[in-house]
């Protein structure tokens, strides 16, 4: 700190004690003021993109601590051929996919933590900016659960044939496996929730029935429709889920759009007046095509608002809603293979159709302008 106290010979009356701490307020306003007014910017607004499209659960301390070892481990000048190199777990490796995540939504981590960060003011401003941006994840998941709830319940509600009861829009009491259709939904692919005794196994939480994350839950997929033999097929295409998504990120009401959730998206384009004026989450965060994670956070939200669950908790009964978040994210972004790789960018390629529609299709799949007749051209 560089601010200059009263000389220490100097008694320590009361007036004497009075400038100390004035001295000491007027440096801690300054230093709050580095921190604080930076022009257009706003930490908690920003972080509202944390939960959506970087980690569903995990602190903002835990992924720039994860920066911060690496970074530590680089400095060391560590040979990775090293037989005695420690090399990061696969925890370790998924936070820092999130941390860089971080960095490319919330640009303002990177000028706390990053080289052009004050080293007088650094552990001031990262601990200022986790909170802030904390604040601003947490209460955008809280927001985003409660939309949903009412907004599944009105849906649901709306199918036909009409669900008997009928969904109440503020309580969840009767969701989950209680109602025969959030139930079917929530099923396991694996089981058959047409089966009576099926039912009644989950029900009753047989060990042979249980409802984990290692299965993936019906709502998931086209129609609820599951082919053992092709069980990659129509996966990621459930109709709820593309409302939910819709009515996360593109408002509530753009959910009336969707049309199809078949192979071949029929795409709903809203009026040139509506374009203009909407202000959705999308366009606040300059989404401009669908993200793996925003996907995964979705059908993570949605199957919480189907379920009787009635608070937010990482563990439902068996359920792990953080591990189910981290097998969708592993889905998109660790293909097993090249075919595997193709197929997510052709679903990607669904789902943006789906979303942004035909008019944004340059952001989500740009041309090859190398490989086409004028820079072919050009070069000949």
């Amino acid at each position: 700190m560089s601010s200059t106290l009263p000389p220490t010979s100097e008694p320590h009356t009361v007036s004497s004690l009075i400038r100390t701490i004035s001295v000491l307020e007027e440096e801690n306003a300054r230093l709050h003021c580095r921190i604080t007014n930076k022009p257009g910017l706003s930490l908690t607004r920003e972080g509202r993109a944390v939960r959506r499209v970087v980690t569903l659960v995990e602190p903002i301390t835990d992924l720039i601590a994860e920066y911060d070892r690496r970074e530590i481990q680089a400095a060391g000048q560590q040979d990775l051929s090293d037989p005695e190199m420690i090399l990061p777990t696969t925890e370790q490796q998924r936070t820092y996919r999130a941390y860089e995540k971080l960095i490319q939504w919330c640009p303002s981590v990177h000028k706390v933590v990053g080289p052009a960060a004050k080293a007088d003011t650094a552990g001031l401003e990262i601990a200022f900016a986790c909170k802030e941006l904390q604040k601003g994840a947490d209460g955008a998941r809280a927001d985003d659960s409660a939309t949903l709830k009412i907004a599944v319940a009105q849906w649901l509600n709306e199918s036909q044939p009409c669900p008997d009861p009928p969904f109440n829009l503020r309580e969840k009491n009767g969701r989950g496996f209680n109602h025969e259709i959030t139930g079917k939904l929530l099923c396991p692919v694996d089981y058959d929730w047409a089966n009576a005794d099926v039912r009644t196994a989950i029900r009753e939480f047989h060990p042979d029935f249980r409802v984990t994350a290692h299965c993936w839950p019906s709502f998931l997929y086209a129609d609820g429709e599951y082919d053992p033999a092709m069980p990659a097929k129509g996966l990621f295409k459930g109709k709820y889920l593309v409302m939910a998504f819709r009515c996360v990120f593109t408002s509530p009401g753009s959910t009336q759009n969707e049309v199809s959730c078949g192979n071949i998206p029929q795409v709903s384009r809203p009026s040139r007046t509506r374009q203009q004026s909407r202000h959705h989450v999308a366009k606040i965060l300059k989404m401009n095509t669908v993200q793996p994670r925003a996907i995964a956070y979705v059908a993570t939200q949605l199957r919480f608002a189907l379920s009787s669950c009635s608070c937010w908790m990482i563990v439902d009964e068996d359920f792990n809603h953080e591990e189910f978040y981290h097998n969708i994210v592993d889905y998109f972004e660790l293909p097993s293979s090249p075919q595997k790789a193709a197929e997510l960018n052709d679903l990607l390629l669904w789902w943006n159709l789906k979303i942004f529609g035909r008019g944004s299709v340059s952001h989500y799949r740009p041309q090859p302008v190398h490989s086409l007749s004028v820079s072919l051209s050009r070069k000949a």
